[in-house]
């Protein structure tokens, strides 16, 4: 067995390495999560939102011990909800537009009797705009939540 005074030297000398050698795991794992970040942004404004979030969650799974690419991790899926979101919302605001005006012209024509094509156009723009208001609020949500992730972020 090792002598105590010879045990302390040994434990001495490798608490460094040790230390060492955690710390360039880490800068390393930073680098590759660095990486993994940089193409889901470029996936993000290319408008590949399914691949960009799939770049982050590679990232969560591959360099979990990369606590500050991590955090930006966060910020960027929740900019890829943001996103789609406002990019769906464009698209509904113009359907639904369009399908407000039919159902306007229905209106006008006063077909009594013969409603049932109203009472259907009728149905379908209260549908959407339910979904579109919904569609909103869930684009307020992520303006919100990146705000307060960001404040959060400098805040460390």
């Amino acid at each position: 067995p090792l002598q105590m005074p010879m045990r302390k030297t040994l434990y001495t000398l490798l608490l460094p390495l040790l230390a060492c050698s955690c710390a360039q795991k880490e800068d390393h794992a930073e680098e590759q999560a660095e990486g993994l970040l940089y193409s889901a942004r470029t996936l993000m404004t290319a408008k590949k939102y399914a691949a960009a979030k799939d770049s982050v969650l590679t990232l969560r799974k591959r360099v979990p011990t990369a606590l500050e690419a991590r955090a930006a991790g966060i910020i960027v899926m929740d900019s890829i909800e943001l996103l789609e979101a406002q990019d769906s919302l464009t698209l509904m605001d113009s359907t639904l537009k369009t399908e407000r005006d039919v159902l306007a012209r229905l209106k006008a024509e006063k077909r009594r009797g013969h409603n049932a094509e109203y009472l259907k156009q009728y149905t379908k723009v209260f549908h959407m705009q339910q979904h579109f208001e919904e569609t909103e609020a869930k684009v307020k949500f992520y303006l919100r939540k990146i705000e307060v992730d960001r404040n959060e972020n400098n805040a460390q």
